[in-house]
């Protein structure tokens, strides 16, 4: 990194007619003497020689202006080495401080690590210890545990059953209250067939009473009558006692209705 690249600037070189063309212009007198020639020869060898001193100008302007440039150029390429040469300089002193200190750095790091490392053993030993001491301290806890989860494993187990004859106990409820109200509307309608047997018991009753009151006074028909009256006599127990039997048959379907309830 000591040696250092040079920059190549182009030589600057003129060509050889540009050299004869200046020495001619600046050595007018340095010319042999022509003889005389025509006047048409002398004025286009005038002609001639002033196209060629203005050729000869233009071309030294645009020399100096090429000179000029380049050596603006070779300023500026000098300025950009100087400016180079600094940078190179100053890396070179960061990078062998860098160097320095990555040195350093390195071996704070093994240090730092072989610290880490014996830290990172002890912390797992006492890990290991503590695992040892819950796991330990912690099995009665766990048994507890297992014991009451078997407990409340076999109480839900219970519940369920007792849920399952519950469910069974009102489908059979269900059931019995469906019977009841079948019951009941056959009850209904032997209450209605009693009614109306109680009606057509009145009705007997009615006209018994007015065949007792007509037997007494016609005596020729007290015979038939007293016959009639003995048949009446006996539908009218018979359906006494059909009605008596429906109005016991209705109180128990009450009876029933209302425990079922």
């Amino acid at each position: 990194m000591d040696k250092r690249i040079e920059p190549e600037l182009p030589s600057i070189t003129p060509d050889l007619d540009q050299v004869e063309t200046y020495k001619q212009s600046l050595n007018p007198s340095s010319k042999a003497p022509l003889p005389e020639q025509e006047p048409e020869q002398h004025h286009a060898s005038t002609k001639k020689s002033s196209i060629m001193s203005w050729v000869s100008s233009a071309a030294i302007i645009a020399l100096a202006f090429c000179s000029y440039g380049l050596y603006q150029q070779n300023q500026a390429t000098h300025a950009q080495l100087i400016e180079s040469t600094k940078r190179i300089a100053e890396l070179e002193r960061t990078l062998s401080a860098t160097g320095e200190e990555m040195g350093l750095s390195a071996g704070a790091l093994q240090a730092n690590l072989a610290a880490l490392s014996e830290r990172t053993d002890e912390l797992w030993s006492q890990m290991d210890k503590l695992w040892a001491s819950a796991w330990r301290r912690n099995q009665s806890e766990i048994k507890k545990l297992k014991e009451q989860t078997s407990a409340i494993a076999s109480n839900q187990t219970k519940q369920v059953n007792a849920q399952s004859g519950v469910a069974a106990r009102v489908d059979t409820l269900a059931q019995s209250q469906t019977d009841l109200v079948f019951k009941l509307s056959l009850l209904e309608e032997q209450l209605q067939a009693a009614e109306t047997l109680n009606n057509q018991l009145t009705s007997i009753n009615t006209d018994l009473d007015k065949l007792k009151s007509q037997s007494r006074g016609n005596d020729a028909k007290q015979l038939e009558i007293g016959s009639s009256i003995a048949q009446l006599e006996m539908t009218q127990n018979a359906l006494a006692e059909q009605l008596e039997r429906l109005e016991s048959r209705l109180t128990s379907a009450k009876r029933e209705t209302q425990a079922a309830n």
